[in-house]
C-alpha cells in the first residue's frame, strides 16, 4: 500500500480569500479532499466564527471524509476529534473514530463538545430527528451543532419538483450516485429544535450561481430549458427560495431532552 501523500502546508488568509460560489470549483483544502459543495467549507468557518469560540474549544467532526474541515478547524485552534465511517481514509491530524452515523453515537466519547458540525450529512441518513438528538447529546449546554444540507425549498427545486415530482439533488440518479436519501426543510429542522430543547439561531445559505447554470449557458440556451418559463412563478413562492446550501446554526439550550420517539 502507499503510503498517504503528506498534508500541504497551512497558509493562513488563503480560506478567506472566496466569499462566495465561484465557477472554480474548491476540490482540496491542504491536499485532502473536499466533498461538499463549492467554497462550503469557507462558508461554514465563516458561521462558525461568528459565534465566538475560544481557541483550544473541543469540536466534533462527523462525516469527515479525509478530513478536509477537520483540518481547517486544527488550522483555526480547536481541538477536533472526528467520525467518518470509512475512518480509514481520513488524513488529518486528529483522532478518528469509525461510526455509522445512523445509529446511536452519542456514548462514543468520554468528553463533551462546544461545536458539533455535519457538513452535507444528513440528507444521507435515514432519520434527521434521531441524528440531531445524538449530535445535541454529545454538546455542552450553550454549544453550538452546524449542519448542511441541499435546500429543497429553492425556487429551482420547486420547479423541478413541478416538473418531474422530484426535490433538485433527490431523484433516483441522486440517490445511485450519492446516495442521498432525506430531503431536510427549514421548517422542519425548527420542528426538531424545539422539540429536543435547542434553538435555532439561524440559516445561512450559498448563493443561487450553480442553480442558475442548471438553466442553460447563454441566452438561447436558458430559453430552450422549460424551467425558464416555470420560473415566472417565482414571485409567488414564499419561503427560503434562494440558496443552493442550507447551514443551520444550532445551540442547545436544554440538557434534558425529550425522551425518544424514533422508533
Amino acid at each position: 500500500m502507499k503510503p498517504s501523500p503528506p498534508i500541504a502546508p497551512f497558509k493562513p488568509g488563503i480560506a478567506s480569500e472566496q466569499n462566495s460560489v465561484s465557477e472554480v470549483t474548491e476540490t482540496e483544502y491542504r491536499g485532502l479532499k473536499v466533498h461538499a459543495a463549492p467554497y462550503l467549507h469557507e462558508h461554514c468557518m465563516a458561521v462558525i466564527e461568528t459565534v465566538g469560540l475560544p481557541e483550544g474549544a473541543k469540536a466534533l467532526d462527523l462525516g469527515a471524509g479525509e478530513g478536509a474541515f477537520s483540518q481547517r478547524l486544527l488550522d483555526a485552534g480547536f481541538q477536533v476529534s472526528a467520525a467518518e465511517l470509512e475512518a480509514g481514509r481520513f488524513r488529518a491530524g486528529a483522532p478518528c473514530q469509525n461510526l455509522d452515523l445512523n445509529a446511536d453515537f452519542h456514548d462514543k466519547w468520554d468528553e463533551q463538545f462546544e461545536l458539533v458540525v455535519a457538513i452535507e450529512i444528513i440528507e444521507h441518513l435515514h432519520n434527521p430527528r434521531h441524528f440531531i438528538r445524538n449530535c445535541l447529546q454529545v454538546l455542552k449546554d450553550g454549544g453550538f451543532l452546524l449542519v448542511t444540507s441541499p435546500n429543497t425549498e429553492s425556487w429551482l427545486s420547486r420547479i423541478r419538483f413541478l416538473r418531474n415530482g422530484h426535490f433538485l439533488w433527490f431523484d433516483e440518479s441522486d440517490y445511485l450516485s450519492y446516495g442521498h436519501l432525506t430531503p431536510i426543510f427549514s421548517w422542519q429542522v425548527a420542528q426538531i429544535c424545539r422539540e429536543l430543547g435547542a434553538e435555532l439561531l439561524q440559516i445561512s445559505s450559498t448563493d443561487n450561481n450553480l442553480l442558475r447554470k442548471r438553466l442553460g449557458h447563454g441566452f438561447r440556451g436558458i430559453l430552450k430549458n422549460k424551467s425558464f418559463y416555470l420560473g415566472a412563478l417565482y414571485p409567488l413562492m414564499r419561503g427560503r427560495k434562494e440558496g443552493e446550501i442550507n447551514t443551520y446554526l444550532i445551540r442547545k439550550i436544554s440538557a434534558g431532552l425529550m425522551p425518544s420517539t424514533d422508533e
